[in-house]
């Protein structure tokens, strides 16, 4: 079975990959509408850059330490107890991880239309998303290992996107450019200012990041995980972090500060800019790839923690049964294409109003997650991986998730912080039932 694991290689792709979707192409305008001046604009995404890092190195430690199916969920149960991992994984099951994908998918199917020039109808759009999310269930249905091969294609495609897009913004002369607006220009807002701005602008940012924790969730599937897991979370945060840098690089030289701010789509206008018309198309192609490989990653990934929830009799039995042949969950993946379908045919934009209700909530476990770390080794757990300067990563994480949620509670509108807290509430009153079932098994606390 060695040789049908992940190697270092596919592990870092499948980071990047999980953290490359669609955010890159949309959030530098609201970046650059809260920062407008270019020191200030890349400084938050240096800043950024630093605090992935931080979470990475914090994930890596805990990756090395806890090697098992499940990923972040054992790392909270191990760390902090069983309810605040069922807490976890339930709003993953619920809201992060399918709701996410439904939204995605949606996404990935309007490009397609557009690099197609198909004038398809929201129905239509609809059932291809629906196919996407079938298809890539399918896929994974045949083990991670063919799965892995179409992530690592999707990737490849996603990186000679970006690649023409840097070129293109950097190497052809631009509007922006000729006006001298690519200078880096120091920020002239007062020092309160700044800092307020920079604060305002790492939820944008730090959302680009977010998805390096995927790989955690498929340990067992990785060869010698307490190596390759740590070198692949790393490696792939200061990758994406390079990429991210030129990327920012090209949108500054070709758009200047001001158009950047007031662009919805600053990947598209990049496009047009340098490519003309045909950059539309060319950019919904690239939009499309992304979204999908961003949805092997996430689709992929997530069901292992529903399979470790199953082995701890905190959810149903069947969710935690492997493919006797491919060792894919299959019933897990097909439970989470479900639910995905489910979001597809609601009207409205539930999806939309769950994730943002449960933002604060899943930095929560980011914080939890330094603290399980913190607590382990204080513990004595072995740490095969150990990150420098410790505790100084896991330390300033623990900060900057404190941070992210009071800033979402403070400006979050209080129904949509009451959405969240109930969803929650819900999955406390779950977790009550399946505990106190799995309390009448002798092997709950295997692992």
């Amino acid at each position: 079975m060695k040789n049908k694991r992940l190697t270092t290689l596919d592990a870092t792709l499948l980071v990047m990959g999980g953290i490359i979707g669609v955010g890159i192409f949309f959030k530098p305008g609201e970046v650059a509408e809260i920062l407008p001046t270019q020191g200030a604009y890349f400084a938050a995404w240096g800043i950024g850059t630093l605090a992935a890092l931080a979470g990475a190195m914090t994930f890596a430690e805990l990756a090395a330490m806890i090697p098992r199916e499940g990923g972040w969920f054992e790392f909270l149960r191990e760390g902090i107890g069983r309810l605040p991992a069922f807490l976890f994984a339930w709003v993953v099951l619920l809201v992060i991880s399918t709701g996410a994908s439904a939204g995605v998918a949606e996404f990935c199917a309007l490009q397609l239309a557009g690099a197609l020039a198909w004038d398809a109808g929201p129905m239509e759009l609809r059932v291809v998303a629906g196919a996407v999310i079938g298809g890539v269930t399918l896929m994974g249905c045949f083990g991670i290992k063919r799965a892995a091969l179409l992530q690592n294609l999707c990737m490849l495609a996603k990186l000679l996107s970006i690649l023409v897009l840097v070129l293109v913004g950097l190497a052809l002369t631009a509007p922006a450019a000729i006006d001298g607006a690519a200078a880096i220009e120091i920020p002239t807002q007062a020092g309160s200012s700044l800092i307020s701005g920079l604060i305002r602008a790492s939820l944008p940012v730090l959302y680009t990041f977010g998805g390096w924790q995927l790989v955690t969730y498929i340990a067992p599937s990785v060869q010698n995980p307490e190596r390759t897991l740590p070198r692949a979370i790393v490696g792939g945060i200061v990758g994406v972090g390079v990429i991210y840098g030129l990327v920012n690089l090209a949108y500054v030289r070709v758009l200047g500060m001001e158009r950047l701010g007031s662009e919805p789509n600053v990947a598209a206008a990049l496009a047009e800019a340098t490519l003309g018309p045909a950059g539309a198309r060319f950019l919904s192609a690239a939009m499309a790839v992304s979204a999908l490989g961003f949805l092997v990653a996430t689709l992929i990934a997530t069901p292992s923690i529903y399979v470790a929830m199953a082995r701890q009799k905190l959810f149903f039995a069947t969710t935690g049964r492997l493919h006797p042949r491919t060792g894919a969950p299959v019933p897990a993946l097909v439970l989470q294409a479900l639910i995905c379908f489910v979001y597809l045919s609601w009207r409205g934009d539930i999806k939309g109003e769950l994730g943002d209700a449960v933002v604060f909530a899943e930095w929560i476990f980011h914080g939890l997650a330094a603290v399980a770390l913190l607590r382990l080794a204080r513990r004595g757990w072995a740490r095969p991986f150990k990150s420098p300067l410790y505790p100084l990563f896991p330390g300033l994480y623990l900060l900057i998730a404190t941070g992210v949620v009071l800033g979402n509670l403070a400006t979050t509108e209080a129904h949509i912080t009451l959405l969240g807290l109930g969803v929650l509430g819900l999955g406390a009153v779950v977790y009550g039932i399946w505990a106190r079932e799995s309390r009448q098994d002798p092997g709950r606390n295997a692992r």
